[in-house]
C-alpha cells in the first residue's frame, strides 16, 4: 500500500480527508434514497479504514466548518435540483481537494437532455431524449418514460404504456424530459475517471419493479459480467466525451438484442460501488487518492472475482 501525505507547512502529514453524505446528513430525501445512502456511506468509510488517512464524517449543519480542517472533500450527494453541483462549486471556491468529479462535469452529466446531446454528438449511442412538453400530443399507442431532467435514480420517473396511464400522470412541477422505452437488460458499470481516460472496475446488473406506474430498485448484481472488450470501449468514448470527469462514476445502460443505449452518467458513488470491494478485493477509495498522483492507465490491474448481491 503507498504513503498518502499532504504537505503542509513544509512537513509531511497524514492526509485528513471529509466525507459528506448529503443524504444521511439531511435527512431529505425518500425512505429508498437514505437506505441506499447510509449503504454508500458506510461502504466508503470501510475503504478508507484501509489506508493511512484520517477521516473525517460531516453532518449538515458543520460541514463548512470541517472542511476547513481537512485536505481533501469526498462528496455524496443527488444532482437533483443542483445540489451535487453547489457543493463542489463551494468546495473549489475554498480551494479545497475534490475527491469526486468537479462542478462543470457534474453540470453536464447532471442534466439529462445535456447529456443526451453530448453524447449524440460524439456519435455515442444514447437513447432518444427531449424535453416533455405537456401540451404535445404524444403517441399514447407507444410506451414511454418522463422523468426529471435532474432526477436521481427512478424517483419521479412515469412509465406510460396506455391512454389510462397518461390521463393519471400527476401534474410535473419542474422540467422532465421523455423517452421511449426501450425493453433490455438494465445494466450499470462502475468506472474510473481522470483527465478523457477511465478504466472499467466492473459490469452489474439493475433489477427493477414496476409498481405504480414506476420503476422501483430492488436488487443489483455486482461484477455479474465478464468484459469482452465492448465496455471498456464504450467507457473510454464516454471519457472522451465528458473529459473533466474525475474518480468514480456510474453509466447506465439499457442492453437490448441488438443495441447497446446509454441511459445516463452518475458523476458520484452509486449503489453499485457497495459490493465492489467485496467482488473484487478492489478498494475505491485508495484507487482514487492515487488518482491524485498518476493517470487512469498507471493504476495497478485487479482480477475478476466474485459476484455480489445487493439488495436496497
Amino acid at each position: 500500500m503507498f504513503e498518502i501525505f499532504a504537505y503542509l507547512d513544509g512537513v509531511n502529514q497524514r492526509m485528513k480527508v471529509l466525507i459528506f453524505e448529503y443524504i444521511t446528513a439531511s435527512g431529505e430525501a425518500s425512505e429508498s434514497l437514505a437506505r441506499e445512502g447510509q449503504m454508500i456511506l458506510d461502504a466508503l468509510l470501510s475503504n478508507f479504514a484501509k489506508l493511512p488517512v484520517e477521516v473525517i464524517v460531516a453532518t449538515k449543519n458543520d460541514f463548512q466548518n470541517q472542511l476547513k480542517t481537512v485536505d481533501a472533500i469526498w462528496l455524496i450527494a443527488p444532482e437533483c435540483d443542483g445540489i451535487l453541483e453547489r457543493f463542489c462549486r463551494y468546495v473549489e471556491h475554498q480551494n479545497k481537494q475534490l475527491l469526486t468529479s468537479p462542478a462543470k462535469a457534474v453540470a453536464l452529466t447532471a442534466n439529462k437532455f445535456s447529456t443526451f446531446q453530448i453524447l449524440n454528438a460524439a456519435q455515442i449511442q444514447t437513447v432518444p431524449t427531449e424535453i416533455f412538453n405537456s401540451v404535445f400530443n404524444y403517441d399514447q399507442t407507444k410506451e414511454w418514460l418522463i422523468k426529471p431532467i435532474d432526477g436521481v435514480g427512478a424517483e419521479n420517473t412515469f412509465l406510460l404504456t396506455s391512454p389510462k396511464e397518461w390521463n393519471n400522470l400527476p401534474a410535473l412541477d419542474k422540467n422532465y424530459i421523455i423517452q421511449p422505452h426501450l425493453h433490455g437488460e438494465k445494466t450499470s458499470l462502475s468506472c474510473l475517471f481522470k483527465n478523457g481516460f477511465a478504466r472499467l472496475v466492473c459490469v452489474n446488473v439493475q433489477i427493477f419493479e414496476v409498481i405504480d406506474q414506476q420503476y422501483v430498485l430492488q436488487n443489483i448484481k455486482v461484477n455479474c459480467k465478464l468484459d469482452d472488450g465492448r465496455y471498456q470501449k464504450l467507457v473510454s468514448e464516454i471519457a472522451q466525451a465528458f473529459p473533466d470527469l474525475f474518480g468514480y462514476a456510474g453509466i447506465d445502460l439499457i442492453e437490448t438484442e441488438n443495441a447497446c443505449f446509454v441511459l445516463e452518467i452518475n458523476p458520484r458513488l452509486t449503489t453499485s460501488f457497495v459490493g465492489i470491494e467485496k467482488a473484487l478485493g478492489l478498494n475505491v477509495a485508495e484507487c482514487v487518492l492515487e488518482l491524485l498522483q498518476c493517470d487512469v492507465q498507471k493504476l495497478k490491474s485487479y482480477p475478476n472475482t466474485l459476484n455480489v448481491e445487493i439488495h436496497v
